[in-house]
């Protein structure tokens, strides 16, 4: 059929305008997708989905025979990000009924707006959580997150510190070592549908957190606690204001505790400070002995030269020196040990003050130690614009200097070693991803305090003051501790000078005398009516000493002193599981799957004691002591501890009640008491224990 001119012009206009439809939506297309596309692209991921942080889990702490010291437990957190008006409403209605709220309250308390995040309660009780999960409404969810939690309560928190609600590190070493500690958060996503309601909330991470590096700390927890538990003792027996002790490896220079105590602190469970490195004291008369070690060094003092000490009254460029009691003539020796002030004095006055500064820097003081701890102050030791006799002596009798316990300990300890100033150490090692432990550093020497023949000297000296000083009441009986006592007047900040009839106890020392392996301070402020601080704080140094050779008796004459010091080679560790209320036989096939061994009581029962604790960390294959109670029979009977280290044997004794007396050191080779006796509490098991090497040639011997 033959079409008209004017249905042929027809049809051209409308393929023309049909090409210019198609045209133009291809063009629109090109624009939207080409040109436009990676703008429009970010509009709607914006527009349907968004992140959300996943913090990383907090590396794990540990003491330094692998007790869990700071762990996370897992608590939920409700928050709510309502994506509407509708939304808002009916989260804030639900809220209302949820928390027992008034009507219109919850809007207004946790400020509810649509596409706002906004908590509502962090770590939530696990009833509340459940009843969440069964009736939430859109717009009100749950998160799991980790809470920082201490299994030794307050024992440590001055050194470890704490973290707020969201883990970050606020005091002591969760400040210090916070970047190590917390890892780096991941990322989830959100989903949003077509009318903007959020349907998925993805807590499997776009990104995935690192967790924390998990630390093992030089702090013995054991430790820690005497020193706590007897410094607020002391406190409240001498009636001190307060008080604070530092205690360190004199050998490595590992931290073994820091402590205060005060009675008026108001939030002990959230310390902000650590007064063993913050607080400044005049040392007194516990400072003589790094005179002392001036005067050793210079090679001025004679021993048998004896110094006339003027009946406890003498002179000194319009001022008077005096002794708290009249002595006359006294050796070098007999000064230290008597804590004579002028004595030092006449001795020190004979050479110039600027050696006693160049000595005093050289221990440490007026600089700070290194320990790594937030807070820490450096003291002061500094020249006087002019040197004059009585400058020089007050200086040599501890006074115009200002120290922390934890420089006087470092320098103690560099007495008890033979001279050299070490670098505190409060880090261990790691604990990485395979379980391996590794140590972080070597023994750090800042510099030689003194030489060894005048270490060696000091150190008979302090022992001495101990044993016929003014050191007595610290003498103990059952080890033998070296030290010096302090009794200066406390300095008044505000006005200058000092503050008459208060005082700062001390008594600065190390143990055992023999050997020395650990050196430390205990520092009491304004103790009444007695303030001496032989009688005050030196009893609470030897109650400190005494309780910590009692219960680690093979720590002080064994080689092995950490479980990472350990002489094996460095192997995977394990945590120890709880075998406590399980049946033995459970108990010993819950060991085998978790790598370690059982040492038990009885063949049949339930394990109602263990050492080591739960959760602490040890070498695979190493021996976990469990007391068995049996169902037949109620006593506990007496295990084999023939080859336990003294440690292990004394805390089960200990826990059953039993006396424990101690004949050697190193392993146990025999027992008073023989193995499957029933026990009964009060009574005494006498122990000879032997090096290894000795018990093993000893077992052979008599096997053979």
């Amino acid at each position: 059929m033959k079409r008209t001119r004017q249905e042929r012009i027809r049809l051209g206009v409308l393929f023309v305008l049909m090409g210019l439809f198609f045209a133009a939506v291809i063009g629109r297309l090109i624009y939207l997708q080409i040109l436009k596309g990676p703008e429009y692209s970010q509009v709607v991921e914006r527009q349907s989905s968004g992140k959300v942080a996943i913090p990383a889990e907090r590396g794990l702490v540990y003491d330094r025979y692998g007790n869990l010291v700071a762990k996370n437990v897992t608590r939920h957190s409700l928050y709510a990000h309502p994506d509407s008006k509708k939304q808002t409403g009916e989260v804030a209605a639900y809220l209302d009924r949820l928390l027992d709220l008034r009507r219109g309250q919850a809007l207004k308390k946790y400020r509810l707006e649509e596409n706002r995040f906004r908590w509502i309660e962090r770590h939530i009780s696990d009833e509340l959580a459940a009843r969440v999960t069964a009736d939430s409404v859109p717009g009100l969810y749950l998160r799991e997150e980790a809470v920082r939690q201490y299994p030794y309560g307050n024992v440590g928190k001055q050194i470890i510190g704490y973290t707020n609600i969201d883990g970050q590190g606020l005091s002591g070493f969760e400040l210090a070592c916070d970047s190590l500690l917390a890892g780096r958060n991941g990322w989830a996503d959100i989903r949003r549908d077509g009318r903007r309601e959020i349907y998925r909330v993805h807590e499997q991470a776009l990104i995935k957190p690192e967790p924390g590096q998990s630390l093992v700390l030089t702090v013995d927890s054991r430790l820690q606690e005497m020193t706590e538990q007897e410094l607020a003792a002391a406190v409240h027996e001498f009636g001190a204001r307060s008080g604070m002790a530092a205690f360190v490896d004199c050998t490595s220079g590992d931290i073994l505790a820091l402590a205060h105590y005060d009675p008026e602190e108001k939030n002990p469970d959230k310390p902000t400070k650590l007064c063993a490195i913050s607080d400044l004291f005049e040392p007194g008369s516990a400072f003589k002995p790094f005179t002392a070690a001036t005067l050793l060094d210079a090679g001025v003092v004679d021993f048998k030269d004896s110094v006339y000490c003027e009946m406890g009254a003498w002179p000194v460029n319009r001022r008077v020196l005096h002794d708290d009691k009249k002595h006359g003539f006294l050796r070098f020796r007999q000064i230290i040990e008597l804590s004579s002030n002028i004595g030092l004095a006449k001795w020190a006055i004979g050479l110039d003050g600027p050696e006693f500064i160049d000595t005093y820097r050289r221990f440490g003081f007026g600089q700070k130690t290194g320990c790594g701890l937030p807070g820490e102050a450096s003291g002061r030791v500094f020249a006087p614009p002019t040197w004059s006799d009585y400058n020089i002596a007050a200086l040599a009798m501890g006074h115009s200097v200002s120290v922390t316990a934890l420089q006087m300990t470092m320098a103690m300890a560099a007495i008890a070693n033979g001279g050299e100033l070490l670098e505190p150490r409060l880090v261990l090692g790691t604990v990485g991803d395979d379980g391996l432990v590794q140590i972080v550093g070597e023994r750090q020497v800042v510099r030689r305090a003194l030489e060894p023949h005048s270490a060696d000297s000091l150190t008979a000296f302090l022992r001495g003051v101990v044993e016929k000083g003014t050191g007595k009441p610290a003498n103990s009986e059952y080890i033998a501790i070296a030290g010096k006592t302090g009794t200066a007047e406390i300095v008044n900040t505000e006005s200058g000078g000092y503050i008459k009839d208060h005082f700062m106890a001390s008594f600065c020392g190390f143990f055992p005398h023999e050997s020395p392996v650990v050196a430390g301070i205990v520092v009491l402020k304004d103790p009444r009516p007695i303030t001496y601080g032989g009688y005050t704080s030196g009893k609470a140094f030897r109650r400190i000493a005494e309780r910590y050779s009692a219960c680690n008796p093979d720590l002080i004459a064994s080689r092995e002193r950490t479980f990472v010091a350990d002489e094996r080679p460095l192997q995977a560790t394990v945590m120890v599981p709880n075998f406590v209320g399980r049946h033995i036989e459970q108990a010993r096939l819950l060991a085998e799957t978790r790598g370690v061994k059982l040492r038990d009581t009885a063949e049949d029962g339930i394990v109602s004691w263990q050492y080591p604790s739960p959760e602490r960390l040890v070498f695979s294959q190493d021996e976990v002591v469990v007391a068995v109670r049996s169902t037949a029979d109620s006593c506990l009977h007496m295990p084999d501890l023939s080859g336990m280290t003294i440690r292990k044997a004394s805390a089960f004794l200990c826990h059953l009640g039993i006396n424990l007396a101690v004949e050697g050191s190193g392993e146990v080779f025999q027992q008073s008491i023989p193995p499957g006796t029933a026990l009964v509490a009060g009574t005494t098991c006498r122990l000879v224990c032997k090096p290894e090497e000795e018990w093993s040639a000893l077992s052979d011997s008599l096997s053979s």
